[in-house]
C-alpha cells in the first residue's frame, strides 16, 4: 500500500505545477472534487493499482517519485505483434539498464573511471535521440527523462574540462526536456548547473537571476534537489562576497541534509551532510574565514575518512586553500601539491584551476611575496602542460 500522506502530497504538488484546481483534476480523472481533496489530504486510500496508474498518467508523475514513497507502478511488458510496436520494445530494453548506467555514472566518474562509461553515455544519447525522433508510444516520457539525465552527466563532464560551451548546450537540452516533461526535478537541476556555469565565469548577477527563475520548480522538487539548489546558491553568494546570504542558503541546505533519508537522487547528485559541510567550509574559505573553514573540515574528516580519487583531489585542494589563507604555508602547500598530483591523474582542468586561483590571489599579498609559493607555480605549470 502506498504511503497515503506522501502520495497525497505528491498528487497535490503535481496538480499545482499544472495550475489545475481540484475540480479540473477530478474531471480529467472521472471522480468528484471531494474525492481528490480526500486523496490529497491522506483521508482516502487508493487500493487499486489501476487508479494509481491512471492518476500518475494524468499528472505525469515519474515512476521514481512513486518508488520513493512506497511502491511504483508495475513495469509493463510489450509483446511485439506489429511493426509499430518494435520501437516500444527497443525503448523498454534501453530504459532499465540505461537508467542504472546514468545513475551509477557519477560514482564511476568520481572514482576516475570515466573511460568505462563516457563512450556509452554518448552512444545512449545518440540512440535515444534517433529513437525519439518519430516515436510517440507509451515509453516516450520515460525515455525523454533518461535522455535528460544523460545530458546532465555529459554536461558535468564538459564543465569539469572547462568546455563551457558544450556544458551549456547539454544543460539547455535538460531544460527543454524538463519543460516537455513538466518535471520539476529536471528543470531545477538544469537551471542550477546553468547558474553554476555563470558563477564560474564571474557573472554573478546573471547566475542569481538563473537561480531566481528556478524557484517555482524548487518548491515542488525532491528534498535532495532542493538541497542541491541551496548548496549551489550558497556558492554564488560566497564567491560574490555576500556573507549573510551565503549563511542563510547553506543553513537551509544543512537543515535538509540532516532530515533527508538516503536516496538515488541524492547519491547521483552528490547531496549529503558531508557534501553540504564541505561546501560550507569552501564558502568560509572564499569569504576569508579560514579558521571557520578548518573547524568544519574537522567534521568532514570524521564523516568521510576515505574518498574516491576525484573527490579526494577536490577535497584536498579545498582544504589546502584554507590553510594557505590562514597563513600556514607549510600545511597549505603540502596539501595543494598533493591535490595537484591527484588532479593530474584524473586530468581535471577545473580542479587545477582552483589551485591556480588561490595562488594568484596569495601572490599579491604580503604572505606571497617570498619564494615559498614558487613550488605551487612550478607544479601547476608542469601539470597544465601535461593536459595540453
Amino acid at each position: 500500500m502506498l504511503n497515503t500522506n506522501a502520495f497525497g502530497q505528491l498528487v497535490k504538488s503535481y496538480r499545482e505545477q499544472r495550475s489545475w484546481m481540484q475540480e479540473e483534476l477530478a474531471a480529467r480523472w472521472g471522480h468528484a472534487r471531494e474525492y481528490v481533496s480526500q486523496i490529497e489530504r491522506g483521508k482516502r486510500k487508493l487500493d487499486s493499482m489501476t487508479q494509481v496508474v491512471r492518476l500518475a498518467d494524468i499528472l505525469d508523475i515519474p515512476q521514481e517519485k512513486l518508488e520513493e514513497i512506497g511502491r511504483g507502478i508495475p513495469k509493463r511488458k510489450i509483446a511485439v505483434e506489429k511493426p509499430e510496436q518494435a520501437d516500444s520494445a527497443i525503448l523498454q530494453m534501453l530504459l532499465a539498464p540505461g537508467r542504472d548506467m546514468v545513475q551509477l555514472s557519477y560514482m564511476l566518474w568520481i572514482a576516475d573511471q570515466a573511460p568505462i562509461f563516457e563512450e556509452k553515455l554518448q552512444e545512449l544519447t545518440i540512440t535515444l535521440d534517433q529513437a525519439l525522433t518519430s516515436y510517440h508510444g507509451e515509453f516516450l516520457k520515460p525515455a525523454q527523462q533518461l535522455l535528460a539525465y544523460t545530458h546532465q552527466m555529459r554536461g558535468r563532464i564538459a564543465f569539469d574540462r572547462l568546455d563551457f560551451a558544450a556544458a551549456s548546450g547539454y544543460f539547455s537540452e535538460m531544460v527543454d526536456l524538463g519543460q516537455e516533461l513538466n518535471d520539476s526535478d529536471i528543470i531545477t537541476m538544469a537551471m542550477v548547473y546553468q547558474g553554476s556555469l555563470l558563477r564560474k565565469r564571474g557573472r554573478f548577477e546573471t547566475a542569481l537571476r538563473c537561480f531566481d527563475a528556478a524557484k517555482p520548480y524548487v518548491n515542488v522538487s525532491a528534498d535532495a534537489i532542493r538541497g542541491i539548489y541551496q548548496v549551489n546558491l550558497s556558492t554564488v553568494y560566497a564567491d560574490s562576497g555576500q556573507e549573510k546570504l551565503f549563511l542563510h542558503a547553506i543553513d537551509a541546505a544543512l537543515e535538509i541534509a540532516k532530515e533527508m533519508k538516503d536516496s538515488i537522487t541524492g547519491l547521483a547528485n552528490d547531496f549529503s551532510l558531508d557534501a553540504v559541510l564541505w561546501a560550507q567550509a569552501g564558502g568560509f574559505s572564499e569569504l576569508w574565514k579560514p579558521q571557520e573553514a578548518l573547524k568544519v573540515y574537522e567534521q568532514t574528516d570524521k564523516l568521510r575518512p576515505f574518498r574516491p580519487l576525484r573527490e579526494l583531489g577536490a577535497y584536498t585542494i579545498d582544504k589546502g586553500e584554507a590553510y594557505l589563507r590562514l597563513g600556514n604555508l607549510d600545511q597549505g602547500i603540502e596539501l595543494s601539491l598533493k591535490g595537484i598530483q591527484l588532479a593530474s591523474e584524473y586530468q581535471s582542468k577545473r580542479h587545477l584551476g582552483w589551485v591556480e586561483k588561490t595562488y594568484n590571489r596569495l601572490r599579491v599579498l604580503p604572505i606571497g611575496k617570498g619564494k615559498r609559493l614558487d613550488t605551487l607555480r612550478d607544479a601547476l605549470i608542469e601539470a597544465k602542460s601535461k593536459l595540453e
